[in-house]
C-alpha cells in the first residue's frame, strides 16, 4: 500500500518532522531523514505506518500489517495518517481569524504552514498528557520509551521489531503498582490504568465523546481520576484535533503569552481574555506561542 496523501496547503513538513523527532531516542515515533514511522492500531489490526514528507508531498506507505487487512482497515489507515498531519486543517481560516490581532498575525506569518501534530488515537494523547503532568518534557519522553519497551507489544517489520505503545487492553490488565516500575508516580500509574479500564469497559467511549462540543468533551475527560482541566484540554488539542482548546493553566503558555503580549496576560484569566481574539483557533494560537519558546514544544 503506497499512495500520496491529499492535504491542504500551506503545510510545513520540516516542522512536523522536527516535532516528531524531539526525542532522538524515541522508540515509538521514529524519524529518519524525511521518513516518519509508527505502529498504529486499527480496529483489532495493526499497521506499520510510514510517512515520507518532502517536496510538498506526503507519501503514505504501510510497511507491514499484523494480519491481512480488510479494505475498511486500509481506509482507516489513510484516515489516521490524514488526522496525524492535520491534512484537512485550513490554515487560511486561522490567518483570517487572527488578522485583527497584530501579534498573533505576525506569528501566523512567521510559522505559516505549521500544523498541530495529532496522535493516532485520543487514548495515545491521553497517555502522553498523563505521563507529562508536572515533569519536564525530557523526562516524559523517557517514561514514554520505558512504557513502550516494557509493556508495549512490538511488531515485526521486515525482520525488525518495532516498538509500540501498549493498548488500553494491555494497560487495563496491569496492577498500577507494577506500572510504577517504569518510574511513574503512584498517582500517574493509577490514572493510566484506570483510564485504560474505562476505555475497555466502555465507561469512557472515545468515539461517542468525539461527537461532543469541545467544552463537553473536556468535561467528560475530567471525570477520569488524575485528569484535570489542563490534561483534558491538551488531549482535546492533540488527540481529538480540536482547534478551539485553550490549556490556560499551562505554565509555558503563560510565559510565552507574557513575553509576546505583556505580563497582564501571563496567567489563566489573562489568557482566557486574550483568547477571545482567536475564537475557534485557540489550539493553534497556543501551539504557535509554544513555538516562540522552543520550536517543537508541546
Amino acid at each position: 500500500m503506497s499512495q500520496t496523501l491529499i492535504h491542504r496547503l500551506p503545510f510545513d513538513a520540516p516542522a512536523m518532522l522536527e516535532y516528531w523527532r524531539r526525542d532522538p531516542h524515541d522508540a515509538v515515533d521514529v524519524v529518519e531523514g524525511a521518513m516518519y514511522r509508527r505502529v498504529v492500531a486499527l480496529n483489532g489490526n495493526r499497521a506499520a505506518l510510514e510517512l515520507r514528507l518532502e517536496d510538498g508531498v506526503i507519501a503514505l506507505r504501510c510497511a507491514a500489517w499484523e494480519r491481512a487487512p480488510r479494505s475498511s482497515e486500509r481506509a482507516a489507515l489513510r484516515e489516521v495518517a490524514a488526522h496525524m498531519v492535520g491534512a484537512n486543517v485550513d490554515l487560511a481560516a486561522f490567518a483570517r481569524a487572527v488578522a485583527g490581532d497584530p501579534t498573533m498575525a505576525a506569528l501566523e506569518r512567521r510559522f505559516g504552514g505549521v500544523k498541530v501534530p495529532q496522535t493516532p488515537t485520543p487514548f495515545d494523547a491521553l497517555l502522553w498528557a498523563i505521563l507529562g503532568q508536572q515533569i519536564t518534557t525530557a523526562l516524559a519522553h523517557t517514561l514514554k520509551r520505558r512504557l513502550a519497551t516494557t509493556y508495549g507489544e512490538p511488531m515485526l517489520v521486515r525482520g525488525t521489531a518495532r516498538s509500540a505503545l501498549p493498548s488500553p487492553e494491555r494497560l487495563a490488565a496491569l496492577d498500577p503498582e507494577a506500572l510504577g516500575a517504569i518510574g511513574t508516580t503512584r498517582a500517574k500509574s493509577r490514572a493510566i490504568v484506570e483510564a485504560a479500564r474505562a476505555v475497555v469497559d466502555g465507561s469512557l467511549d472515545l468515539e461517542a465523546i468525539a461527537r461532543l462540543e469541545t467544552e463537553a468533551l473536556i468535561a467528560q475527560l475530567c471525570k477520569l481520576r488524575g485528569v484535570g482541566r489542563w490534561t483534558a484540554e491538551y488531549v482535546a488539542m492533540r488527540g481529538f484535533a480540536r482547534t478551539d482548546s485553550l490549556p490556560a493553566g499551562d505554565v509555558a503558555l503563560q510565559r510565552a503569552a507574557g513575553i509576546a503580549y505583556g505580563k497582564r496576560y501571563a496567567d489563566p484569566d489573562g489568557l482566557r481574555r486574550l483568547a477571545k481574539r482567536w475564537s475557534g483557533w485557540e489550539s493553534y494560537a497556543t501551539f504557535y506561542l509554544w513555538r516562540t519558546l522552543s520550536k517543537p514544544a508541546g
